[in-house]
């Protein structure tokens, strides 16, 4: 993924960022930092850095005066549409010669994984879903 990113201004954990709010529209910083497992000081610190590179923007938030949401912009957005397209295109060449069976197989255990770990991490809020899109913290 990295490679991917080496002729743009992002970082991974940047992209990471973008995504989350790209896929789910505009979030808190806490919101995105619980759904990527990490501080909110490291999210905050990233969106910081997004809006410095016209990537994000902040707005009010109406549900909570002090935390606001995130937002991308123009820019961001079309950035990010360009460095997705091209991570599907490798990943094209990648899986083009994998079997759907296999690839099927392979989502079927990584989902159930995912669902272990994030009740370890999150008893309180268990997921009894199997679909991943029905898990939207992710």
């Amino acid at each position: 993924m990295e490679a991917g990113l080496a002729d743009t201004a992002l970082t991974v954990p940047l992209r990471a960022v973008l995504e989350r709010v790209h896929a789910h529209g505009p979030q808190t910083v806490p919101a995105i930092a619980r759904s990527l497992y990490v501080t909110r000081q490291g999210v905050q610190a990233l969106v910081d850095r997004g809006r410095d590179l016209g990537l994000v923007e902040t707005v009010p938030n109406p549900a909570h005066r002090r935390s606001h949401l995130v937002v991308l912009t123009p820019a961001g957005n079309d950035l990010f549409d360009t460095v997705r397209a091209d991570e599907l295109a490798r990943l094209d060449v990648v899986a083009s010669g994998l079997d759907p069976v296999d690839v099927a197989a392979a989502v079927r255990v990584l989902d159930h994984l995912i669902l272990s770990l994030e009740g370890l991490t999150h008893p309180q809020t268990p997921t009894t879903s199997t679909d991943p899109a029905e898990r939207s913290t992710r």
